[in-house]
């Protein structure tokens, strides 16, 4: 079980790991850690990162695994969670007249045949 909820994010950001400069795409954020993503950089477990989320807010943590272009940051201190919500998608306005999915597909006939009421 998470401790924090996790928000998607599509943010190019910079990242001191162990002391390099990198541009990362920073795939998730919580409260307490963070996915980036980098092709071609081997990311290595235990290594020191300084996740620069904008000029004003650096936040201190390690890598805690790895996975190909994929790494898990673990924060050393926890970020507020509107900060987090600052970043992360927000919730889209649902239209209860006109309801459809994220990719703008229409719910109500996937409602009926997904509840077996075929004609």
């Amino acid at each position: 079980m998470r401790l924090y909820n996790r928000f998607a994010t599509d943010l190019e950001i910079v990242c001191k790991i162990d002391g390099e400069k990198v541009s990362v795409g920073l795939y998730n954020l919580s409260c307490g850690g963070c996915m980036i993503e980098k092709s071609g950089t081997v990311f290595e477990e235990g290594q020191d990162v300084q996740v620069a989320l904008n000029p004003k807010i650096t936040v201190p943590g390690k890598i805690v695994w790895c996975v190909e272009k994929n790494a898990g940051i673990k924060f050393d201190i926890p970020l507020h969670q509107k900060v987090v919500e600052h970043f992360g998608y927000q919730d889209e306005h649902f239209d209860r007249d006109d309801p459809r999915d994220r990719f703008g597909i229409p719910l109500i006939e996937i409602r009926a045949h997904a509840s077996g009421a075929f004609d």
